[in-house]
């Protein structure tokens, strides 16, 4: 960057540093939520590496309610589409 600030104290000087800490925080919270993504992989990894059964049986039940939902929305919708043709 080429910016000509006359002193520490000056507004312009104020501008740039608010711009800098933005600019830091931002990227810092980037960061983090890449390393948070990643933990999570891993640990996830971790969880169908060393306990096979439990999450077997996790995904079964996560299924079961995902199937069980989308036959409670396709009844509901089906019945709004024969309430609304009457």
């Amino acid at each position: 960057m080429d910016l000509e600030i006359a002193a520490p104290r000056s507004e312009e000087y104020s501008e740039y540093a608010e711009r800098v800490r933005s600019e830091a925080r931002s990227r810092a919270d980037e960061g983090g939520q890449v390393v948070r993504s990643e933990l999570g992989d891993r640990m996830f990894d971790l969880l169908t590496e060393y306990f096979p059964e439990e999450y077997a049986a996790r995904r079964r039940e996560e299924l079961v309610r995902a199937f069980s939902a989308g036959i409670a929305v396709g009844v509901l919708g089906r019945e709004l589409v024969r309430y609304a043709r009457r």
